[in-house]
């Protein structure tokens, strides 16, 4: 009898354990997912719905996306130049950074990216701009003979400007590239005084274009190329074509003017002209 007891008493504690009674120790039985409560149900309980966060989606403006137009197989510093100015009281510098693949060095035509940032008291540096620019043949000639860590090249000079625009509220910075994105343009780009990018320009000067009008050496570069763009400290003006008759180019003179981030432009009243042939000029965008 007694066997029989004991017998009975084992044969209940495996049922127990199969039946799940017995947790593991260091397990929890709960559920593991985090639910919250959901409408009544027909039969007087509740529903479980799981807790879930749908992410709100992610975009990138302009100016954060400009670095991504630089390939990461850049792997060559090539040198640097810079322009300080004063904007609002407080000083900035603005900086062209040449960056290249070295394995375009010995190609043609031979090119080095290049980088344009912002910096200065009170800020971090922000990049306005970026682009390709495309080399002479005796740079391309230097690149070439001389050991890749010893490249330290200022491309741009005299056609490298930068200047403390002087807006209706505060001074903005303004900036001028003899480089775009394809040979043989020019770039402005306009920006607040702590480099947030509110507007910039690319236009092709790969024709010889000679204007007649109104004080036409403004719109001239260094090498006497025309921009069909023009700054300093209280003007910023650029040129766009109206109409093209019998062989002559007409094209009208606009004048900006900024205040609380905000760019205008407006007619001057002034036209230029030429028999030159002059390529499309997409004006200004504003970002």
């Amino acid at each position: 009898m007694k066997r029989m007891t004991a017998i009975t008493a084992l044969i209940l504690v495996f049922t127990l354990i199969l039946s799940g009674c017995g947790a593991k120790p260091g397990t929890s039985t709960a559920p593991s997912t985090t639910t919250k409560t959901g409408n009544t149900s027909s039969q007087g309980g509740t529903s479980n719905v799981p807790d879930i966060t749908i992410p709100t989606p992610w975009t990138q403006d302009y100016q954060s996306a400009l670095l991504d137009k630089i390939p990461f197989t850049v792997d060559l510093g090539a040198g640097w130049e810079y322009r300080d100015l004063t904007a609002n009281g407080v000083h900035r510098r603005v900086t062209v950074t040449y960056e290249m693949d070295s394995s375009v060095i010995q190609t043609d035509p031979c090119y080095t990216y290049f980088r344009v940032d912002i910096l200065g008291d009170g800020m971090y540096a922000e990049t306005v701009a970026v682009g390709r620019a495309f080399l002479s043949d005796n740079m391309a000639d230097y690149v070439r003979s001389e050991d890749p860590d010893m490249i330290n090249m200022e491309l741009f000079e005299n056609d490298f400007k930068a200047s403390a625009f002087k807006g209706k509220d505060k001074d903005y910075i303004v900036i001028g590239i003899p480089a775009g994105w394809e040979k043989n343009t020019s770039t402005m780009v306009i920006s607040t005084a702590d480099g947030k990018l509110l507007a910039d320009m690319e236009v092709d000067k790969s024709n010889r274009v000679t204007l007649k009008g109104d004080d036409t050496g403004k719109y001239m570069d260094y090498s006497k190329n025309t921009n069909f763009f023009s700054f300093g400290e209280n003007s910023i003006t650029y040129l766009k074509v109206s109409q093209r008759v019998d062989g002559v180019t007409y094209l009208k003179e606009y004048s900006l003017t900024i205040a609380n981030n905000e760019i205008t432009s407006v007619e001057t009243g002034k036209t230029y002209t030429t028999t030159d042939t002059v390529p499309d000029l997409p004006g200004i965008a504003i970002h």
